[in-house]
């Protein structure tokens, strides 16, 4: 058995036939670890699986991408959960958030965005967006990458001033899209002194 965590519909190829992205998680209660120290009772250590399906004509959906790895576990008591869920917009780019924000063992806190469209037959990544906090020091950092123009923005600030302290541009040259395969689970691919 799996719970669904997030199901949202959408047109990735723009064929005027809705599609479907999914998150689900499997249920098997072995893999679910009792937790006797800070945070929550237990821990849930089941794969989650990023699912993605293209209606057709016929109404059967047809497989397009399916991933292991991509979707975060919430594998940590004092953890939040980390997905937030997707987003589609009506150009059919598909946004998968996330967020970390722990009770204990980490002062920092942040928000992740990436944003994927359908091309070449596969999903590019065409943006990503993140805000990181120190929760101690106030101090923040925002990046916001745009892969179209090839563009990186990086804002510092603190939450004690409204205004912030630098805002920082970059220019990349991508040689190669950037896809969901290729980034396998987040925060794991390097590029331009992040971690994607």
């Amino acid at each position: 058995m799996e719970r669904i965590l997030d199901s949202k519909t959408g047109d990735f190829n723009q064929d005027g036939i809705l599609d479907i992205v999914f998150a689900i998680q499997n249920t098997d209660k072995n893999n679910i670890k009792t937790n006797n120290g800070l945070g929550f009772e237990s821990v849930d250590l089941n794969p989650r699986v990023l699912g993605i399906y293209f209606g057709t004509k016929s109404g059967i959906f047809e497989q397009k991408l399916v991933s292991y790895d991509f979707i975060i576990l919430c594998d940590s008591p004092t953890m939040d959960e980390p997905f937030e869920g997707f987003d589609i917009n009506k150009k059919g780019v598909l946004t998968i958030n996330f967020k970390f924000w722990f009770s204990a063992g980490s002062w920092m806190m942040s928000n992740h965005k990436y944003k994927f469209r359908f091309q070449n037959n596969d999903f590019v990544l065409i943006g990503y967006d993140s805000s990181e906090a120190h929760r101690a020091s106030g101090e923040t950092t925002d990046y916001s990458i745009n892969f179209l123009s090839q563009k990186m923005k990086i804002t510092k600030g603190n939450f004690s001033n409204d205004n912030p302290e630098s805002i920082v541009w970059k220019k990349f040259k991508l040689k190669k899209a950037i896809t969901i395969k290729m980034i396998k689970k987040p925060f794991t691919l390097e590029f331009e002194g992040l971690f994607l």
